[in-house]
């Protein structure tokens, strides 16, 4: 899946690159925007009762991102098992690597950790068939 947003200037820092915590930031909005076009957003998960909870964050930054450019993160699902899955991302700039990063997660019910509900699954599996 590819999320496109361009870079405002309140992400920036006093050296005018994007800061290293809103890379976290633009992975959560991809991830957002993924799930929402799998028919399965937040607010439909919460509805249900269901928390997606984040385990794991890491990046590795190539290059800084500037004010108003045009950034295109790939988002892919990497992998899933009974308990998590784990999102991979590339950040790019008119096709340069900028960063890469990945997230892993779960899903919470009433504080406790479930197994990923069959609904989530399936629509999770279609998407990594694709």
């Amino acid at each position: 899946m590819l999320y496109t947003r361009r870079v405002q200037f309140y992400d920036t820092d006093a050296q005018g690159v994007v800061h290293h915590s809103n890379y976290f930031r633009y992975f959560e909005e991809a991830r957002g925007e993924f799930l929402r076009e799998l028919g399965f957003p937040y607010s439909k998960m919460r509805e249900l009762g269901y928390e997606v909870v984040l385990l794991e964050a890491c990046a590795n930054f190539k290059k800084p991102l500037l004010y108003d450019e045009v950034v295109c993160i790939n988002l892919n699902l990497e992998s899933m098992d009974r308990f998590t899955f784990t999102f991979s991302y590339r950040v790019e700039v008119e096709g340069e690597l900028r960063a890469e990063g990945k997230t892993k997660h779960c899903v919470v019910k009433e504080g406790k950790i479930v197994s990923i509900p069959q609904e989530i699954r399936e629509k999770l599996g279609t998407e990594r068939k694709a």
